[in-house]
C-alpha cells in the first residue's frame, strides 16, 4: 500500500481492512466466493528459501497425515521471495497460503498482505513459548505464526576472564566495570561494529523499550524512552572509555581472527553462530564458557531476541490447514524432519516452551569448557526471550538511518542520545511524508 499526503491511512484502518483490501487475490473476482465442498486433502502452497530441507519437511508432513497437502515452492532468496510475492499480490493470482517472513510483521499488516489468523492459531497456541507468541502478534492479534526468537546469551573467553580475575558480570553495569579491568591489560571487553546497531536494539528490547507502539488509530514513536536511554548509557560508557574494539563484520576472516586472538573477552551470541565459531576459532576452541546475558537489574530477567514470522496472505482461504502444518513442525516428528541431510544437524526449535531435548544437538563438540552448562544457559535464554519488538510501518526507510547514526556514535562523532533523537526525527519526517498518522512519546 502506498501512502501519500492526499490519502492518510491510519494504523487501525490498515489492520482492520487488511483482510478486505486484497480479498480477491486468490482469484479474479472482487470478492471471495463461498468455499466449495472439498474432497480429499486441502492443498496449500508454501513459499520459502530453505533449499536444504524445505521440500523434505513438506514431504514428511504429507506422508504423516492425509488432511493437508503441502506444496513447497522454493524461492531463490529472501529478496526473490519479496519480489515474487509483491507480483502475485498485485496480479491477484497464484497467492500462496504461507510465506516465510521476509520483512517485519507490521509491514505485512500495514500493506494489507497478512490476514488475521487469530481464530486459527489460538486453539493450539499453548504449544509455544511466550516470546514466540508475542512475535506473531500485532495489536494483540495473530497476523503471523508463532515464531521462535533465538534468545541471546553471552560467551566469555574463560582463560582471559580467569587471567585477570574478572567476575562474570550479572548486570550491564558490571559488564562496563569488567571493561575497565580488561582495558588496563590491553583486552577489549567486547566488539561493536560500526555498521551494526543490533547491540543497541537488543539492549533496548531487553530493557522493555517500545520504539513503535499502537496508540488508538496511530503509531506511537519513541526512540528516547527510559529503557532505550538506559541501553544507550551502557553502550556510551563502553565507547567513551574505549573498552571495545570496532572490528567490522564485512571482513569475516579478520573478525574471527580477532575473536580468536584472546584480545576480546566476551560477546553476545545465539545458537546458530556456534558452529561457525568452532570452525574459525582454532586457538581458543575449548576455552569459551556460555553464561547468561547481563541484565539491567538483578531482580528481572529478560533475554533479547527477535524474529520475522511467517504469515498467511490475504486471499488464502485455508488458514486452519496452514496452522495444522505449522503445529506439526513443532512436534518431535516435525523437528526431526528438518535434519540436514549433509550434516545430520537439527536446528534448535526455539518456539517451544522447552527446547532442552534438542539443545545439545546444536552445541559443537570441543568449543565450550562445559557443554552441559552451555545447554542449560541456552535453554534459560529461550525461556526468558522477549520476542516482541515493534519495528513500525517504515522499517526499510529508517533502519539505514539508524545504521548511519550508530556508526557516527561508535566513532565518537556524536553521542548515542543525539543519534537516537536524529533517528526519531527521521522516522517522524518519513511517516509524515507517507501520510501515516503518528504521535511521539516522551
Amino acid at each position: 500500500m502506498k501512502f501519500t499526503h492526499r490519502r492518510r491511512v491510519t494504523l487501525s484502518a490498515a489492520v482492520l481492512a487488511s483482510a478486505a483490501l486484497l480479498s480477491a487475490c486468490g482469484g479474479g473476482s472482487a470478492s471471495p466466493a463461498a468455499p466449495e465442498a472439498r474432497s480429499g486433502p486441502v492443498t496449500i502452497d508454501v513459499w520459502g528459501w530453505n533449499a536444504e530441507t524445505g521440500k523434505q519437511i513438506a514431504d514428511a508432513f504429507n506422508a504423516a497425515q492425509s488432511d493437508v497437502k503441502v506444496n513447497y515452492v522454493l524461492q531463490a532468496s529472501n529478496t526473490a521471495t519479496q519480489t515474487n510475492f509483491r507480483n502475485a499480490m498485485e496480479a491477484k493470482s497464484d497467492v500462496p497460503c504461507l510465506v516465510q517472513g521476509f520483512a517485519p510483521l507490521t509491514t505485512m499488516v500495514v500493506n494489507g498482505w497478512a490476514q488475521d489468523i487469530t481464530d486459527a492459531v489460538t486453539p493450539t497456541e499453548d504449544i509455544y513459548n511466550d516470546g514466540a507468541k508475542a512475535a506473531a502478534k500485532v495489536n494483540d492479534r495473530y497476523y503471523g505464526l508463532p515464531s521462535g526468537s533465538d534468545g541471546q546469551f553471552m560467551i566469555v573467553n574463560k582463560d582471559t576472564y580467569d587471567k585477570y580475575g574478572v567476575k562474570i558480570p550479572a548486570t550491564w553495569q558490571e559488564f562496563v566495570d569488567a571493561g575497565k579491568i580488561f582495558k588496563a591489560n590491553g583486552v577489549d571487553v567486547t566488539n561493536l561494529a560500526g555498521e551494526d546497531p543490533s547491540t543497541l536494539m537488543n539492549l533496548a528490547q531487553q530493557g522493555g523499550a517500545e520504539w513503535f507502539a499502537i496508540d488508538g488509530d496511530k503509531w506511537k514513536v519513541n526512540f528516547t524512552d527510559k529503557a532505550t536511554m538506559a541501553a544507550a548509557d551502557i553502550i556510551q560508557q563502553l565507547i567513551d572509555n574505549d573498552f571495545v574494539s570496532n572490528q567490522t563484520y564485512k571482513d569475516r576472516p579478520a573478525l574471527y581472527s580477532y575473536f580468536d586472538s584472546g584480545k576480546m573477552a566476551s560477546t553476545t551470541t545465539q545458537w546458530w553462530s556456534l558452529t561457525g565459531y568452532k570452525t574459525n576459532f582454532p586457538a581458543t576452541s575449548g576455552h569459551w564458557e556460555a553464561v547468561e546475558i547481563p541484565q539491567f537489574s538483578s531482580d528481572k530477567k529478560a533475554t533479547p531476541g527477535r524474529s520475522t514470522p511467517s504469515f498467511v496472505p490475504v486471499g488464502c482461504d485455508s488458514p486452519e490447514a496452514v496452522v495444522k502444518y505449522a503445529d506439526w513442525l513443532a512436534t518431535p516428528e516435525g523437528i526431526q524432519a528438518g535434519k540436514n541431510p549433509k550434516t545430520g544437524s537439527v536446528g534448535l526449535p526455539s518456539s517451544l516452551k522447552d527446547p532442552s531435548p534438542y539443545v545439545k544437538d546444536v552445541i559443537p563438540k570441543g568449543f565450550f569448557v562445559d557443554d552441559t552448562k552451555a545447554a542449560e544457559v541456552m535453554v534459560e535464554a529461550q525461556k526468558a526471550t522477549v520476542g516482541k519488538f515493534e519495528l513500525g510501518p517504515n522499517y526499510d526507510a529508517w533502519f539505514p538511518e539508524l545504521q548511519d547514526q550508530w556508526g557516527k556514535a561508535v566513532a565518537g562523532q556524536i553521542k548515542l542520545s543525539e543519534a537516537l533523537k536524529n533517528v526519531q526525527n527521521f522516522v517522524t519526517s518519513d511517516l509524515e511524508k507517507k501520510g501515516i498518522s503518528f504521535t511521539t512519546g516522551s
